[in-house]
C-alpha cells in the first residue's frame, strides 16, 4: 500500500485523530522489525506530532467544505519516486493540490524545491493526471502561522498559505475547475513512471523491461531515430554494404541510451566509449561487460595484437571526440582505425556515430567530424546524417536523413530547452541566455547561484532526505590548487571499484557523490547524470565584462578558451532536477558572480 490514509473530506472530517494516526503509523512504520522500530522512535514520535498538528489543522480549514466532492489521500508514497512522500493530495474538480504541512514558519529554499519537484512529477508522470489532463498546484501550509496572506513564490511556483488563508487557494481552484472530479482511488489505480535516469534506463534495456510511455518522449522523436538506424542496417546486411551513420543530440538527448539499445538489441553489434569512466560505471552497473567496451581495449587488441573483432555492427560514443594521428602516437587515426575494423573480412559493416554537440574536452579530439571524412577515403563507405553534405565529401555515396538526431533533452524533464540556455550562456550571448532562462521557472527547472558551499550541501541534504536521488559538487579538471574541495583522482586502485565508479554507485565511499567529500571532473561525468549538480565555477573560466576569459588551459589545445567552455558545458548539463553554481568569494570573480546575480537575475541560495 503507497498511501497512509484515504477518503473523502466528509469522511476525514468524521475521522478521529487516534485512527488516523495509528492508520498513518501502521502504513509508513509497518514494515519495521521489533530492533528498527526501537532504533526509530525518536523519529517516529517526531513524524506522529507533525501528523497530529498536520490533522488538527486541516479539519479546521476543510469544515468549510464538508459538501465538497473532495477526496483526501496522506503520505502518498511516490513509487519509482525515490522514496518520497508528500503529505497531503487534496483531490479536488480537474485539480491536485499538493499540501506541505510545517509546523514552523520559517521555511527553507530546499522545502519550496521539494514542493515544487512534487508538482513537476505528479504533473508529468503520473498517468491518472494525464489521462484526466489535472492541474497540479503546490502550496506549503504553515500551520502555526496565523497570516490572512495567500503569497505566490514565483521563483518556485508554488504557494505560501497559513491555516487562514489556504481557503482562498483551494476557491480559488474550484471556482476555475471545469472538469469532473477522480476518486482516490482513481488516483492510486494510476501509475508514475517517471523519466528513468541513464542508468536506470540502461537496466532497463539489459533486463529487457518497456521503459515508461513519459510525456516529455512524446515531444522526442527518440523512436524515429531508432528504426531509422535498423533501416540502415537491414539495407547494409541486404546489400552487402558499408555504411556510417551519423546521430547528433544535445547532451540528455538519449545519445548514450539509443547506443546501448542498438547494441543489446541488434546481434552482432558493440558500444564502444572511449570514455573510460562511463564505461565502467556502465559495467559495474549492469555487471556486463560484453556489449559495453572500452573503445581503448578494443583498437589495442587490433593494433597490437592483430586481432579483429568480429562486430559488424560498432556504436562509436562521442564520434566527435575522436583521436586524431598524433595523439595515437601514429599514422592512424582512431576513425581510420575503426574503418578498418569494420571493414576487414566482413561483407557489410554499419557504423554509428554519435554525435554530441561543443563536447570536445580531451587533447586531440578538436579535429572533430573531419577525421571521419578522410578515413572514409576510397573506402565505398555510404555516409548517413541529418545535415547536408558539406563535411562528408568522400563519401561513395551520401543520403541525408531527417531522423538522425535527437531533438529533445529528457535529462532536465520538462525544461526542454535549458541546453539552449547553458549554450547561450557560454557563448557570450546574455541576451539570448536572459530570454531562455524566463521559461525554465515555469517548466520547474530552478538555477541558483551561491558563494556559500556548505549553505548548498546543506540544502541539498534536506531537499533529499530519506530518498535515493543523487547530487554532488562537479569542478573543471585542471588548477586543481583553486579548489576548496579535493577532486575524485583517476584510476591508481588495482582494487575495483575505481574512484569515479565509486562517485555514482557506492554509497559507503568517501569518493560517493552524496558524501560531498570529492569533485568529479567533467571528465568522470560526461555521458552521466545526477538529479543536482553543484558546479564548483572558479578561476579557470572568468566573465571581464563582455566576454569569457580562460586560465589554466591545457597545453597543446588547438583552442584554449573553446576547450574550457565545453568542460563548463559538460558541468552544466548534469543536474536532472536542479543545477546550482558556486562561485567563491574571489576577487577575480566578482565580474562572473555579478554577471550571473545582476545580469542574469539567477536567484543567491
Amino acid at each position: 500500500m503507497n498511501y497512509g490514509w484515504k477518503g473523502t473530506i466528509k469522511e476525514f472530517l468524521q475521522l478521529s485523530l487516534h485512527d488516523f494516526l495509528q492508520t498513518l503509523t501502521s502504513s509508513v512504520y509497518g514494515s519495521l522489525n521489533s530492533q528498527q522500530w526501537q532504533d526509530e522512535q525518536e523519529k517516529i514520535q517526531s513524524q506522529k506530532r507533525a501528523w497530529k498538528d498536520c490533522f488538527e489543522k486541516l479539519q479546521l480549514i476543510l469544515e468549510n467544505y464538508n459538501d465538497l466532492d473532495g477526496w483526501l489521500i496522506f503520505e502518498y508514497t511516490i513509487l519509482r519516486g525515490s522514496g518520497r512522500r508528500p503529505d497531503v493530495l487534496l483531490l479536488l474538480p480537474g485539480h491536485v493540490l499538493v499540501i506541505e504541512c510545517k509546523s514552523y514558519n520559517a521555511v527553507s529554499t530546499a522545502e519550496y524545491l521539494q514542493t515544487s519537484l512534487y508538482v513537476r512529477d505528479i504533473e508529468h508522470y503520473h498517468s491518472t493526471v494525464l489521462q484526466h489532463s489535472l492541474k497540479v498546484t503546490g502550496v506549503l501550509l504553515l500551520t502555526n502561522h496565523t497570516s490572512d496572506a495567500l503569497v505566490p513564490k514565483n521563483e518556485f511556483q508554488v504557494y505560501l498559505a497559513s491555516q487562514n488563508s489556504l481557503h482562498k487557494l483551494i476557491n480559488g481552484l474550484i471556482k476555475r475547475s471545469i472538469s469532473n472530479i477522480i476518486t482516490a482511488d482513481q488516483f492510486l489505480a494510476g501509475t508514475y513512471q517517471p523519466s528513468p535516469s541513464m542508468l536506470e534506463a540502461s537496466r532497463a534495456i539489459l533486463n529487457n523491461e518497456n521503459l515508461p510511455r513519459i510525456k516529455a518522449i512524446d515531444s522526442s522523436n527518440f523512436e524515429n531515430v531508432y528504426n531509422t538506424i535498423q533501416s540502415v542496417i537491414e539495407e547494409a546486411r541486404q546489400t552487402n554494404s558499408h555504411h556510417l551513420i551519423l546521430v547528433s543530440g544535445e547532451p540528455g538527448a538519449g545519445k548514450t541510451f539509443l547506443g546501448l539499445k542498438i547494441a543489446h538489441n541488434t546481434p552482432n553489434s558493440v558500444y564502444l566509449s572511449g570514455n573510460g569512466p562511463l564505461v565502467e560505471v556502465l559495467q559495474d552497473t549492469l555487471n556486463n561487460k560484453t556489449f559495453v567496451q572500452s573503445l581503448y581495449g578494443y583498437k589495442r587488441d587490433y593494433l597490437q595484437h592483430g586481432k579483429t573483432p568480429h562486430e559488424q555492427i560498432i556504436i562509436f560514443d562521442e564520434a566527435q571526440r575522436a583521436w586524431d594521428s598524433q595523439k595515437m602516437n601514429g599514422h592512424l587515426s582512431e576513425p581510420d582505425v575503426i574503418i578498418q575494423i569494420a571493414k576487414a573480412n566482413k561483407p557489410w559493416s554499419v557504423i554509428i556515430g554519435l554525435i554530441g554537440d561543443g563536447q570536445e574536452i580531451h587533447l586531440g579530439e578538436e579535429s572533430g567530424l573531419c577525421l571521419w571524412n578522410t578515413a572514409i577515403q576510397n573506402q565505398g563507405i555510404t555516409v548517413h546524417a541529418k545535415h547536408e553534405n558539406h563535411l562528408f565529401s568522400n563519401a561513395e555515396h551520401y543520403e541525408q536523413h531527417e531522423h538522425l538526431h535527437l531533438n529533445c533533452s529528457l535529462r532536465s524533464h520538462a525544461a526542454l530547452k535549458y541546453y539552449a540556455f547553458v549554450n547561450a550562456l557560454l557563448d557570450g550571448d546574455i541576451e539570448s541566455a536572459q530570454l531562455l532562462k524566463q521559461p525554465l521557472k515555469e517548466q520547474r527547472y530552478p538555477i541558483f547561484v551561491t558563494n556559500d558551499l556548505q549553505r548548498a550541501t546543506e540544502q541539498l541534504q534536506n531537499l533529499y532526505t530519506d530518498d535515493f536521488k543523487t547530487y554532488g559538487i562537479l569542478c573543471a579538471s585542471g588548477a586543481d590548487r583553486l579548489k576548496n574541495v579535493e577532486v575524485v583522482p583517476f584510476g591508481g586502485r588495482n582494487v575495483p571499484p575505481k574512484p569515479a565508479t565509486a562517485y555514482f554507485n557506492y554509497p559507503n565511499s568517501a569518493y560517493y557523490c552524496k558524501n560531498l567529500q570529492y569533485a568529479a571532473t567533467e571528465f568522470q561525468t560526461q555521458g552521466l547524470e545526477l538529479d543536482t549538480a553543484i558546479v564548483h565555477w572558479d578561476e579557470d573560466l572568468c566573465w571581464d565584462g563582455s566576454k569569457w576569459r580562460a586560465f589554466y588551459t591545457k597545453n597543446g589545445a588547438k583552442d584554449p578558451l573553446q576547450m574550457k567552455l565545453n568542460a563548463y558545458r559538460v558541468l552544466l548539463t548534469r543536474g536532472r532536477d536542479a543545477t546550482i553554481i558556486y562561485v567563491p568569494q574571489k576577487n577575480k570573480l566578482q565580474q562572473t558572480w555579478h554577471l550571473f546575480t545582476q545580469v542574469m537575475d539567477i536567484p543567491t541560495l
